[in-house]
């Protein structure tokens, strides 16, 4: 059971395999203006085969591939210090401007993607979650969907939260998206872990042994960082910044730089925030990584950068999960279709 496959994304993957064939997203992106004026920042997870199911969705390889030699043929890619420099000095970028950025810091980013990125000599930046990587351990959401998706009860109480049903697929991809949402990414870290032991224990699940190549190595970092790949920030735990103690959200922010810092000698200009929608910053969130000695932070709220953009809340654009939901999401289309969809 691959447990992040649901309706929505079934629909998405259906209409994105029969409309990208017949060019109509390469005509919507140049209708709307898209490769013009700014730059189109991507956002990639994954990339190889899906190696549990309960992990988050993955692009294959192949269809990596195929992207970025799409990318390569119609657009200019830079690296991201290259863009963020042109708009802070307020240059003109050039037209098709774009860049590959990774959150989270999967290895498969190693093994899989950076092979392709070295293949056609194009510049990517990975923002890294720096607590995993160090305990070598699972990314909190991955050892929740674990649990769901792989426990044999077919349903759970939650105190204060209610039953959910583990019966179906849907039942399962229900309570993960319910739970993360209400519970999980808005708790502070120590609560997080007592929650996702409470179910662990409550569901008979154990935490899963993770081999070597689950999460990025510094090693492979540094080997990365001698060859176009630039790093950034994504936190140390992966919380909701916005739910957290100013303290904490300040140490968040300044501790996953301060590691990668010192792991690659390098400076680290940029932060991606966990989550990455419009209510995962905030002002005050935003000081906090100006104070901190960034340059500039991403979110996941979809749309170009432009010359006299927030540097705090500069945007980035899904990638999707094969070449066509690639082109479905990089055209701005699903992004109109959605806003569309919740001003009826």
């Amino acid at each position: 059971m691959r447990g992040e496959v649901n309706l929505e994304r079934r629909a998405i993957s259906l209409l994105s395999s029969v409309l990208s064939p017949s060019g109509v997203f390469d005509a919507y992106r140049n209708i709307r203006g898209g490769i013009q004026g700014g730059a189109t920042i991507y956002t990639f997870h994954r990339v190889g085969p899906q190696r549990h199911d309960w992990l988050i969705p993955t692009m294959e390889t192949p269809e990596f591939e195929q992207v970025v030699r799409w990318l390569t043929r119609t657009h200019r890619l830079l690296p991201l210090d290259e863009i963020v420099a042109a708009l802070q000095e307020g240059r003109a970028l050039p037209d098709g401007t774009a860049a590959i950025t990774f959150d989270d810091g999967y290895q498969d980013i190693y093994t899989h993607a950076w092979p392709v990125l070295q293949n056609y000599k194009v510049p990517a930046t990975v923002f890294l979650t720096t607590g995993p990587m160090d305990r070598r351990e699972l990314f909190w959401f991955d050892r929740f969907r674990h649990i769901i998706h792989t426990t044999e009860k077919r349903g759970f109480e939650m105190e204060g939260f209610g039953r959910f049903p583990l019966r179906t697929q849907t039942d399962r991809f229900r309570a993960v998206t319910s739970i993360e949402r209400s519970v999980l990414k808005v708790a502070e870290e120590a609560e997080k872990l007592a929650y996702i032991r409470a179910i662990e224990e409550d569901l008979a699940v154990d935490p899963p042994e993770i081999g070597d190549d689950y999460i990025l190595t510094w090693d492979q970092v540094r080997e990365m960082a001698q060859d176009s790949v630039t790093f950034g920030s994504h936190t140390v735990t992966h919380p909701q910044l916005t739910h957290l103690p100013v303290r904490q959200a300040a140490a968040e922010i300044r501790d996953s730089k301060r590691r990668i810092e010192e792991e690659t000698g390098t400076e680290v200009h940029f932060l991606s925030y966990p989550n990455g929608s419009a209510t995962d910053t905030s002002v005050e969130v935003q000081t906090l990584v100006k104070e901190a000695g960034y340059l500039s932070a991403f979110c996941g709220v979809p749309g170009q950068v432009r010359a006299g953009a927030n540097p705090f809340m500069l945007n980035r654009v899904f990638s999707g999960w094969d070449f066509d939901t690639f082109k479905f999401f990089g055209s701005g289309a699903f992004a109109d279709l959605a806003r569309f969809h919740f001003r009826r």
